[in-house]
């Protein structure tokens, strides 16, 4: 025979089973992240990469954007509006020997609603100097923004910010 007690703790561990699930699958603030986390292996370059591993890696780019993505980096001039103008301007970059590496930190995601969120981010650069072998860091503010389509959160424009001048 059960106890009104053990019927109680029964349904808070069910509870916290079912909070927990939803943190994890299908929360979408986990969501975005993740798919930053995406993005930023896409965009980081092994050392000496292969040119088939570079086709898969920008095929896998592209899979991650809107077709109407818009890029945009107005200290550079740069002003990109579609997801294959990006990803050939991408493939056309000419990376160091050693690669670089792409981190997005300080990731804070808001989700607007249902199906749109935006995350500011810095992106660090990591890139090891060829002839010190030391690593040389380079930092930018990004600003992304997200719709989501099919169930997938797809990346729909990303604003490039130089960081504030430090006195």
């Amino acid at each position: 025979m059960k106890t009104n007690g053990s019927i109680y703790v029964a349904a808070v561990v069910a509870a916290l089973i079912g909070y927990f699930v939803y943190q994890w699958w299908f929360n979408p603030n986990r969501m975005v992240k993740a798919r930053l986390g995406d993005i930023a292996a896409g965009l980081s370059i092994p050392a000496a990469e292969s040119a088939v591993n570079r086709l898969a890696r920008l095929a896998q780019l592209r899979t991650l954007a809107t077709p109407d993505f818009h890029l945009k980096a107005p200290q550079r001039g740069l002003d990109l509006t579609s997801r294959d103008a990006v990803i050939g301007a991408i493939g056309a970059l000419a990376p160091p020997p050693a690669g670089w590496n792409v981190d997005f930190v300080d990731a804070d995601v808001r989700v607007d609603s249902d199906d749109s969120a935006k995350a500011y981010v810095t992106a660090d650069v990591t890139t090891r100097d060829p002839l010190t072998n030391q690593q040389t860091p380079d930092s930018r503010d990004v600003v992304f923004s997200f719709v989501r389509q099919n169930g997938k959160w797809l990346v729909r424009e990303a604003e490039i910010r130089e960081l504030p001048k430090t006195k």
